[in-house]
């Protein structure tokens, strides 16, 4: 017979089940976009390796990214629906990172029972939030490029804490060995990226704290590692011409940008915090953390965290506020502007990840403890949480994928052809249709069809023969001239 929890628990699991399959079934429709290209012909003309050194020297000190961007780039090989699988295997590779760390703190090194399941569904839940609230998921979810440079340093990143606390708390026979395997994903967070190279500073602090005595020697070896990483890809010239670029001392709030980085780095964090769908998200995160907290924990969980010191837990929040400050510090610093939306989405999931963990230790603290059949009554309530999934992404999701997606595949197919049979013929120019879709905001961004705060890239062709999209494809696909006309007939037959 099923119980009232039982029920409860099933309709939260089919609801998020709901929520995240959408996103995960858009992939299966997605197609290369801009530096997807551009990295594929750069490698085409600089070779596999030659690339490696010009990109080093002219735009990126990201030597990792750079090498997955062009060497594991299906578009290089001219394989362009090898993004899906890419994509898809990224995301379940994001997956297991969120709940390998989950179960490693709560259950190797907290010693509370937290099965494997526990931490799937509680990553599912987090997922589900953060692609229900992101303002820009494309960039996170289905952008080739977007995908290395962003969601694969932040795995990294989570992977890097996991092992690391298993090299320290884990069985003993497996702490060197954990160790080891920490160094590979320390290099490709530190070196991936500038925001997960500053993030990876307060997490290696806290371990440089919390680790036992006879775990320290691991923790100067990864401090060593991240440290001749880092300058590596801080060295590389390439950085500083992009720096320059992209933020240039002309710019008149550059020259000042020292005196007002505190007040600006907390006004972004602030206004980045109050945008309702971030907010609604992070108390959900809080709650739920809160709920596996008062359900997983063991007496000796409860008693190991009760006895901490209270310069653990100031140790601990001066870590956890470092974390979530970085990002906004470094936008603030480099561009003189709130993070790029590629950026916030990094930034909001790491931030749902890192407060559900810390609900699940306050929820150990006995005056909080205390709370928890109260807490329990209304367990019912958790399944507002649905209420989220009807204002965000998620139902603009499931339409996209019903009535777009498919329609999108066909358009990017059918322009494939036609570009390939026209440098075939030596073709001069090649005039395509703009991409014509009932909606399109999600996979396949538009500006007809998305808030222009939340614009951060249109994937289609600029009307005419000019644009950034119109001469990467020309590029790719040897076409001297590519054009768009919005009065060129359909080159989709519909029925």
């Amino acid at each position: 017979m099923l119980t009232s929890s039982r029920i409860l628990r099933l309709l939260l699991r089919l609801g998020l089940v709901l929520a995240l399959a959408p996103f995960a079934a858009l992939m299966a429709f997605n197609h290369p976009f801009f530096d997807d290209y551009r990295t594929a012909y750069w490698t085409h003309e600089h070779g596999l390796w030659g690339m490696q050194q010009w990109f080093y020297l002219t735009w990126s000190g990201r030597f990792t990214s750079t090498f997955f961007m062009t060497v594991l780039n299906p578009v290089t090989y001219g394989w362009l629906e090898g993004v899906r699988p890419a994509v898809f295997l990224v995301f379940g590779l994001q997956w297991a990172s969120i709940a390998f760390l989950l179960r490693t703190i709560f259950q190797t090194v907290l010693r509370a029972n937290f099965a494997w399941s526990a931490g799937h569904w509680a990553t599912a839940l987090l997922l589900a939030l953060f692609c229900n609230a992101t303002a820009a998921p494309f960039s996170f979810l289905y952008w080739f490029c977007g995908v290395v440079v962003y969601q694969l340093t932040l795995l990294s990143l989570l992977t890097f804490a996991a092992l690391a606390l298993r090299a320290g708390w884990g069985p003993a026979a497996s702490q060197w060995r954990c160790a080891g395997w920490a160094c590979a994903p320390l290099v490709l967070a530190v070196a991936g990226n500038e925001l997960t190279m500053l993030q990876a500073v307060p997490v290696l602090a806290l371990l440089g704290y919390a680790l036992p005595r006879a775990a320290r020697p691991k923790w100067w070896l990864w401090l060593a590692v991240a440290g001749a990483t880092a300058a590596a890809a801080v060295l590389a010239p390439g950085n500083w011409l992009r720096v320059a670029a992209t933020a240039p001392p002309t710019d008149p709030l550059h020259a000042y940008r020292w005196l007002v980085l505190g007040p600006r780095t907390a006004y972004s964090m602030a206004l980045f915090l109050m945008q309702p769908l971030n907010a609604l998200s992070l108390v959900a995160a809080a709650a739920a953390g809160l709920w596996l907290g008062f359900g997983s924990a063991t007496s000796a969980t409860a008693r190991l965290v009760a006895g901490w010191p209270r310069r653990h837990w100031g140790a601990l929040l001066l870590a956890f506020g470092a974390l979530h400050t970085v990002g906004f510090l470094l936008f603030r610093y480099v561009l003189v502007g709130p993070p790029l939306h590629r950026a916030r989405n990094e930034i909001l999931l790491l931030m749902l990840v890192t407060v559900l963990a810390l609900a699940w230790l306050v929820a150990q603290l006995p005056a909080v403890a205390q709370l928890a059949p109260r807490f329990r009554r209304f367990a019912p309530a958790l399944v507002a949480l649905a209420g989220l999934f009807v204002v965000g992404n998620v139902p603009v999701a499931w339409r996209e994928l019903v009535t777009a997606a498919a329609p999108f595949d066909a358009q990017m197919q059918a322009r494939y052809s036609l570009l390939r049979a026209g440098a075939g013929r030596g073709q001069h120019t090649v005039t395509l249709p703009p991409l014509r879709l009932p909606t399109a905001r999600l996979l396949m961004p538009l500006r007809q069809f998305t808030p222009p705060r939340n614009l951060e890239f249109d994937i289609d062709l600029t009307p005419g023969c000019d644009g950034n999209i119109n001469d990467v494809t020309e590029r790719y696909f040897h076409v001297p001239n590519v054009c768009c006309d919005p009065q060129a007939p359909d080159i989709v037959v519909r029925h």
